[in-house]
C-alpha cells in the first residue's frame, strides 16, 4: 500500500516501503532515507520519560519464617532438573512486526523446609540476573505456534543486552533476583503459596499454584501463572508511541527438583 507524505505544501504519493530488523537492537527500521521523516515526527514525543523503570515503592514487608518441628525435612534445589521459562510476548498495532521470546532462568539455588503441616513449610530461591538466557532453540521450538519465528544470534544477543541493561534489571547494579515464601495454604485443588519476589529495588507479593510430588529422597514442584512488569516495577519497552511493545503480561512455567539434605532445617 502507498503512504502519503506533506511535502512543501503538497501532498506526494510514496512507493512502497520495504521494512527489516535492525540486528543490534531488533526493531522495525526502513531501507529508504525518507523513512527518516517519519523518525522525526516520532522524535517530537521524546519529551515522556524512557520506559524501563517505574517509581520505586516501598516493599512489602517479609513475613517471618513460620517454625518447624523435628519431623520437617529439607531439600536442596537441583538447578540441572530444575527448569524455569518466562514467556514475553510481542503487543501493540505492528506486534506482527516484533517477536515472542523465551528467557529461561539458570544457576537457579534454594532450598525447599518441607513440614507435615504445609503451613508450616517455607522456600527461598536465588538465580543471578547474568545467567538468564534468551530464545534458546529447543526452548523455542517446545512453546508451540507463537514462537515458531526464527531469530538469528545477533538479534537474541541484541534482546538479551537490552534485558540485562541498566532501564530493566540493571544486572551491573542488581545482579540476583530473590524468592521467598510467606504463607503456604493447602487448598482442594492444591497448594497455594504467597510468594515475594524481589527484582531490583522493587519487592512484590503474588500467589503462586503449586503441584507437589514427594518421595522419600526426592521433591518436584511444578506449576505456572502470569505475572506482569508493572507487579515487578518494570515498564515494557516499546517504540513507535507504543505501536510496537513489549506486553505487559508474562506467563511463568516451573518445575523444581529438589534433593533430600542429610542436615536437618535450621
Amino acid at each position: 500500500m502507498s503512504s502519503i507524505l506533506m511535502r512543501g505544501g503538497v501532498l506526494q504519493r510514496l512507493r512502497p516501503l520495504k521494512v527489516f530488523f535492525s540486528p543490534r537492537t531488533h526493531l522495525p527500521m526502513v531501507a529508504q532515507c525518507r523513512f527518516l521523516v517519519i523518525v522525526a515526527a516520532l522524535c517530537l514525543s521524546a519529551c515522556q520519560p524512557a520506559p524501563g523503570l517505574r517509581p520505586a515503592a516501598a516493599p512489602p514487608p517479609a513475613v517471618a519464617a513460620p517454625a518447624v518441628g523435628a519431623e520437617a525435612a529439607r531439600y536442596r534445589i537441583d538447578a540441572e532438573r530444575s527448569e524455569v521459562l518466562i514467556l514475553v510476548y510481542r503487543d501493540g498495532r505492528l506486534a506482527s512486526l516484533g517477536h515472542n521470546h523465551v528467557v529461561a532462568v539458570r544457576a537457579l539455588s534454594g532450598e525447599i523446609v518441607l513440614a507435615p503441616d504445609p503451613a508450616h513449610s517455607r522456600w527461598q530461591l536465588d538465580f543471578p540476573v547474568a545467567a538468564l538466557s534468551v530464545d534458546e532453540p529447543q526452548l523455542r521450538a517446545a512453546q508451540g505456534e507463537e514462537f515458531q519465528s526464527k531469530l538469528d544470534d545477533v538479534a537474541i544477543a541484541g534482546t538479551r543486552d537490552h534485558m540485562l541493561g541498566a532501564l530493566l534489571l540493571d544486572a551491573a547494579r542488581y545482579p540476583a533476583i530473590h524468592l521467598e515464601s510467606q504463607r503456604v495454604n493447602d487448598e482442594a485443588d492444591g497448594l497455594r503459596v504467597s510468594a515475594r519476589i524481589v527484582v531490583r529495588d522493587h519487592a512484590v507479593e503474588v500467589e503462586l499454584p503449586v503441584t507437589l510430588q514427594r518421595s522419600p529422597e526426592e521433591l518436584i514442584a511444578s506449576g505456572e501463572f502470569d505475572l506482569t512488569h508493572t507487579e515487578l516495577g518494570l515498564t515494557p519497552y516499546s517504540v513507535a508511541l507504543g505501536a510496537l511493545r513489549v506486553a505487559d503480561r508474562m506467563h511463568v512455567r516451573y518445575r523444581l527438583v529438589a534433593l533430600r539434605a542429610s542436615d536437618p532445617p535450621p
